[in-house]
């Protein structure tokens, strides 16, 4: 009966545990900064519309009715110069556009470069949020095993403090001892308050993030055969695949496009106009007007504006040109930095395991040698924090490599792939290769 309880409850904990491709899924689905750039997007996708109304016909309606004194030759023949006549008009314009310089195609380019660009914003930002979740978790899952740690270390603080206490009460014990062994016992208490605090603080970061408190954590773990073995490789694929890189690109292409914007104000303006207007006066009688025009407009002097435009967008491509190549520079940064970390700590993992070993080891020995006075109070209580420091070097170790791999995938933009997290459905996937 106890083992089926027991079984029980261990399936329960699995059910009700989150992975971190479930915590990550639920931050891109209800993160705030990622719905903002979906919002983003989605307005982008509406000033597509926008531009794209240019190519059609417009269709306006005029009309009104009021009151009116008309003094002219005809009301002058008619006797009515002195009367007030209720004047109503109705006008309906259709204008459709036939030359405008490229404005309203090169508005469309820049509304699609837009919409790119907020796209690998989209993705961009997902990419982000993933890797603070993976952070968010990786510290819950960090600060539960120093806290673990901590838990053990005051309790062996606590049977040592008792063992010197009897030998005291007993009059065997030195007085000294006994305060030595109280002042390690108030430092572990110390240590394991700073690191329940720390868990807390861990907890709620995680929440802020994923939306939902941590429930049953379960340990990751990372992909690292997939990590490219040189840091050139790892800085070629992200330069192929970062989303930033994608939306800096798109910049350009929309500045470009803005310019030519700017410069179609330089050609005349072509349009077609059908128009009616109906005019009714209550004593003088209806009058209907028909049209069918060809309208063209030219500016020839606008005060310089027009020139000061294309000017002013010639400069907007160069800072996104500019602006791209600086993001190009952070991404190798990042990518490089987080390939360095990762090597680091990987590296430095397999000391610290022997690090451990080795503490624990002396920890075992010293107090087999304290029990038969071969060793101070001093070495002994020493051993216990040697070995308490190594296992909290050594979780902190495993969880940097955990953590700097990640880091390695989100700087090649490939996070998401490797957590197996579909994308937002407003972000743009098709990476473009970008050879500069």
């Amino acid at each position: 009966m106890l083992l089926l309880l027991a079984a029980i409850t261990v399936d329960a904990s699995h059910a009700c545990a989150q992975t971190l491709q479930e915590a990550v899924e639920e931050a891109v689905a209800t993160n705030p900064e990622v719905l903002a750039t979906d919002y983003h997007r989605e307005a982008a996708d509406q000033a597509l519309k926008q531009a794209q109304a240019g190519y059609l016909p417009r269709l306006d309606v005029d009309a009104g009715i009021g009151r009116e004194r008309r003094d002219d030759t005809e009301t002058r023949l008619l006797g009515l110069n002195r009367t007030t006549f209720t004047h109503r008009t109705a006008n309906v314009t259709l204008t459709q556009m036939l030359f405008d310089g490229a404005g309203v195609k090169s508005e469309v380019a820049r509304q699609r470069a837009r919409i790119e660009s907020s796209g690998y914003g989209v993705a961009a930002t997902a990419q982000d949020v993933a890797l603070r979740v993976v952070g968010a978790y990786l510290e819950v899952l960090r600060r539960k095993e120093t806290t673990a740690a901590a838990e053990d270390n005051i309790e062996a603080h606590r049977r040592i403090y008792e063992q010197i206490k009897l030998r005291s009460d007993r009059g065997v014990g030195r007085r000294a001892d006994l305060y030595q062994a109280e002042t390690r016992l108030a430092l572990a208490s110390d240590n394991l308050r700073s690191e329940q605090s720390s868990l807390k603080d861990a907890e709620i970061a995680y929440t802020r993030l994923v939306g939902v408190p941590p429930a049953a954590l379960m340990k990751p773990i990372a992909q690292e055969e997939a990590i490219p073995p040189t840091e050139q490789l790892a800085v070629d694929a992200a330069l192929a695949r970062h989303p930033s890189l994608g939306g800096a690109d798109a910049d350009v292409d929309q500045a470009r496009a803005q310019y030519n914007v700017a410069k179609s104000a330089l050609w005349p303006r072509l349009d077609l106009e059908v128009s009616t207007a109906h005019d009714r006066e209550s004593m003088l009688g209806p009058s209907t007007d028909r049209r069918v025009m060809l309208r063209l407009r030219f500016n020839i002097f606008s005060g310089g504006a027009d020139k000061a435009r294309i000017g002013e967008a010639a400069a907007q491509i160069r800072e996104a040109e500019e602006q791209r190549d600086h993001t190009r520079r952070e991404v190798q940064e990042t990518v490089s930095l987080a390939f360095n970390a990762y090597r680091t700590a990987r590296d430095r993992t397999a000391v610290l395991a022997q690090y451990v070993g080795s503490s624990a080891s002396t920890r075992e020995a010293y107090g087999l040698q304290f029990g038969i006075g071969q060793r101070s109070l001093l070495d002994l209580l020493n051993a216990e924090s040697e070995y308490y420091s190594a296992r909290i070097d050594y979780i902190s170790g495993q969880y940097a490599q955990t953590a700097s791999a990640y880091k390695v995938f989100s700087g090649m933009g490939q996070l998401l792939d490797m957590l197996h997290v579909d994308l937002p459905p407003q972000a743009i996937s098709s990476y473009r290769l970008r050879v500069r």
